[in-house]
């Protein structure tokens, strides 16, 4: 009788140590389930109906990528094709590389980054050797990512506080509906004299 007591003990005991060990590495998964987060938006810029300049074109993407609360890429492109000469927007082949260029970066109406795109040379779309003003495009882009835990500007810089005086530069954080605005500054001390002339929406 004793022996039989043993026995069922025994095994009870063990039963109860497997359920245990089950439980615990149960919540242990579950505790340390991989998580991730990822963000790829893309937004056609386009010239809105009083845009000074309806031949430009352009285009923006973020592409974010997060897991396990590290930040594996981040990168925001922009780029912009304005036809030279441009006599709404005064831009010619002559000074193209002075052009104060940027796009602006709002959600719910609210601008919350801005970047100053870079000029990147001319494109002919005519095969001919001579320089015809009335066949060349413009390039302007901006180009910055995340590395090792740092911002990078390849190409062009973004300010992505705008709530105070310094340049806070980084990798503005775009979603899904943020509005992005194309625009030439003509006076960097008065923004009123901005020309928009681009716009699309992330999606």
């Amino acid at each position: 009788m004793q022996a039989l007591y043993r026995n069922l003990l025994v095994t009870t005991l063990c039963v109860a140590v497997s359920v245990l060990m089950f439980d615990g590495v149960s919540h242990a998964n579950g505790g340390h389930s991989v998580s991730k987060v990822k963000v790829k938006v893309r937004a056609e810029l386009e010239p809105f109906d009083t845009s000074p300049e309806p031949d430009a074109e352009g285009q923006a993407r973020h592409h974010k990528e997060i897991r396990k609360g590290v930040i594996k890429k981040d990168e925001f492109k922009g780029m912009v094709t304005i036809p030279v000469p441009s006599p709404d927007l005064g831009i010619t082949r002559d000074n193209a590389k002075n052009a104060d260029v940027r796009l602006i970066l709002s959600h719910d109406t609210i601008d919350y980054a801005e970047c100053l795109l870079k000029f990147g040379g001319f494109e002919d779309e005519d095969d001919d050797s001579d320089d015809d003003d009335e066949a060349a495009q413009a390039h302007f882009r901006v180009h910055v990512r995340t590395k090792h835990g740092a911002a990078v500007a390849k190409k062009g810089t973004c300010d992505i506080n705008l709530t105070t005086v310094a340049v806070d530069l980084g990798v503005p954080d775009v979603q899904d509906g943020d509005l992005a605005t194309i625009t030439l500054v003509t006076d960097s001390n008065n923004r009123g004299t901005d020309i928009d002339f681009l716009e699309g929406t992330f999606e």
